[in-house]
């Protein structure tokens, strides 16, 4: 991670000056403390567009079960006397894959959200937790970020309540 940040993870930096967005250690784009109106910190899902994931988990596992299907009925034909190995793998692979897009899909953790010139961004503070940072993280967005009426920060992450 950059080193002028006081806080990192991948997807966000935090600086004397704002949170930074960052795509491969780059900042691509600053939230400033002032623009902030509303910074709350919770437990959500960590993954964007989690619906979309999941119903794409659902549609791929629904594929290989109809294929899986079809391929017994192979099997049981009389007629047929090759089965490549090509098409016993095609229902493993979706459903493997179908499997994992669910599990992300239904992950939940400690998530920062931030409402901002009428945007509303979402974060996971999974990494600042690891590096037993959160504490230090809440303490200084309380005493950086000047929307007290509206910042929810509680300060043990293992009390946070769900928000969506």
């Amino acid at each position: 991670m950059m080193k002028h940040y006081k806080f990192s993870t991948r997807e966000f930096g935090v600086s004397d000056t704002g949170i930074h967005l960052l795509r491969s250690n780059f900042n691509y784009s600053t939230i400033n403390f002032k623009d902030i109106t509303s910074l709350e910190i919770g437990r959500g899902r960590l993954i964007r567009n989690w619906l979309f994931v999941f119903i794409f988990g659902l549609s791929l596992i629904a594929f290989s079960i109809y294929y899986a299907i079809g391929l017994i009925g192979v099997f049981n034909d009389q007629s047929i006397k090759r089965i490549y190995i090509e098409e016993l793998m095609v229902p493993f692979l979706p459903a493997l894959l179908g499997g994992f897009c669910i599990h992300s899909a239904s992950r939940k953790g400690v998530v920062m959200k931030i409402q901002h010139n009428g945007k509303k961004s979402s974060f996971p503070l999974e990494d600042i937790i690891k590096n037993n940072q959160y504490e230090d993280l809440v303490d200084y967005l309380v005493n950086t970020v000047k929307v007290y009426s509206k910042m929810k920060l509680i300060s043990d992450h293992k009390k946070l309540v769900h928000i969506d």
